[in-house]
């Protein structure tokens, strides 16, 4: 278990300092007036979810490759497989990078259907041009993180996600403020600060002794469609899983605003500490999977593939519990940080916090629960169930019930049925984990 952590901990971090970026992004728009900052947030939200469900067809590329490195400990001649995998990655992100271009002049007729302002749509169309030339960087830095990560060199994927925020914060502050280009500057320094990265993150890794043979510049011929296939076998379902996720929390978002703003007010509040539980669940989850994957292409010890899955289980959900606990014990600390005490709604906001916090703290554990129950099953190459049991624990459960309990508990309810659906979810993905464990052949 402390191999597992030590291993997790700079996961963790890099996923929360990633989360600075999100915040800086936001001050830096909110420095411009509070029109942009709108703009700025919906655009955001758009392209988050975009690259997310992208990111869901090219992030398990690290499962293959861990799987590949597990195979090359018995067979040392496993290089071309690994160079291929990862040469098969930066194909597709090119490909859906290129591809997804012009879906971007379809963004404001979907806009307006929803019923957003037309100059609300102006800004955030003009910095969601200036933000889609980060996808590719982001997507080839994934991959490189992939095969980093693979190879159990996690610190660099720490140090990375720390020079990427510091330069979007740099050239995102030059672009808007000094050279005076506005929200425009801010979408274009995170564009350029994600390709510098990129270009950057490669060099150094692809110059270290260990990844010197997978170089993606020598020999081009391998890069085929062909190698495309193994990725998207694994990611399409991923994708699926995802958007199944999102379409409860989006789902909890829409019922949460008919209840008023304060509601939706602390909806957000709680959106943001399950973020950070989430971030730090996914950590352990991630580490889970990596390792679960090297023993899958090693020698399929099915013993150690069940203690490092326990190990697993146990660290997402202690680390969520401890969080639940903190922010449940003392919510008011939530509400003094996002809110000033001198806004009118600021009262019925201290007031709500206390019992949404013991039912959000609760989905704390079970969204750790299905984090580590689908990145185990992803370890082992299995993807398709876990994702039509994503669909029936999210949308066949968890969004009627918070719609049936949300008349009788309200922002509770809502939450309620967040936990609910979460909870079958984890539980179904664990029965599975169970089943697939019991399946496997001893090595």
């Amino acid at each position: 278990m402390k191999q597992l952590a030590k291993f997790a901990v700079p996961l963790i971090i890099s996923q929360l300092v990633a989360q600075l970026m999100v915040i800086s992004d936001i001050w830096m728009m909110s420095r411009i007036g509070v029109t942009t900052m709108a703009a700025g947030g919906l655009a955001g939200s758009v392209f988050s979810f975009i690259f997310i469900v992208v990111m869901g067809l090219i992030g398990s590329v690290a499962n293959l490759l861990a799987i590949a490195y597990g195979e090359k400990q018995h067979n040392s001649n496993n290089n071309d497989e690994i160079r291929r995998i990862v040469k098969g990655a930066i194909l597709l992100a090119t490909l859906i990078s290129i591809a997804l271009l012009p879906s971007f002049y379809l963004l404001p007729s979907l806009m307006l259907m929803i019923g957003q302002p037309e100059e609300i749509i102006t800004l955030s169309m003009l910095y969601l041009h200036a933000l889609k030339w980060s996808m590719l960087p982001n997507l080839l830095i994934l991959v490189f993180r992939g095969l980093a990560i693979a190879f159990g060199s996690s610190r660099s994927v720490l140090w990375a996600s720390v020079i990427t925020v510091i330069l979007n914060i740099i050239f995102s502050y030059l672009f808007a403020f000094v050279l005076d280009f506005g929200i425009v500057g801010i979408g274009y320094g995170t564009s350029f600060a994600a390709g510098l990265m990129a270009v950057c993150y490669g060099l150094w890794l692809f110059r270290q002794p260990q990844f010197l043979p997978y170089k993606p510049w020598n020999k081009w011929f391998e890069y085929k469609l062909a190698t495309i296939k193994p990725i998207l076998s694994i990611g399409i379902p991923v994708a699926l899983a995802t958007v199944t996720e999102f379409s409860l929390i989006s789902g909890a978002a829409l019922m949460a605003g008919s209840l008023g703003v304060v509601s939706l007010a602390a909806h957000q509040i709680a959106l943001q500490i399950l973020s950070f539980s989430w971030c730090i669940s996914y950590g352990f989850a991630q580490a889970t999977s990596i390792f679960v994957s090297n023993q899958y292409g090693s020698n399929r010890d099915k013993q150690a593939i069940i203690r490092i899955a326990r190990h697993g289980l146990i660290l997402a959900t202690g680390s969520s519990i401890l969080i639940g606990l903190l922010f449940s014990i003392n919510p008011q600390l939530l509400s003094q940080g996002f809110a000033k005490p001198g806004d009118a709604l600021f009262a019925e906001l201290v007031e709500m916090l206390p019992g949404l916090m013991l039912v959000a703290a609760a989905c704390f554990v079970v969204d750790a629960w299905q984090l580590t129950g689908l990145s185990i099953l992803r370890g082992m190459k299995i993807v398709l169930g876990p994702a039509l049991l994503t669909g029936v624990g999210y949308c066949l459960v968890g969004l009627p019930a918070a719609w049936y309990l949300m008349p009788m508990f309200h922002l509770q309810g809502i939450w309620m049925g967040i936990g609910i659906g979460l909870g079958v979810t984890g539980c179904l993905l664990l029965v599975q984990v169970w089943i697939s464990l019991n399946n496997l052949n001893s090595g």
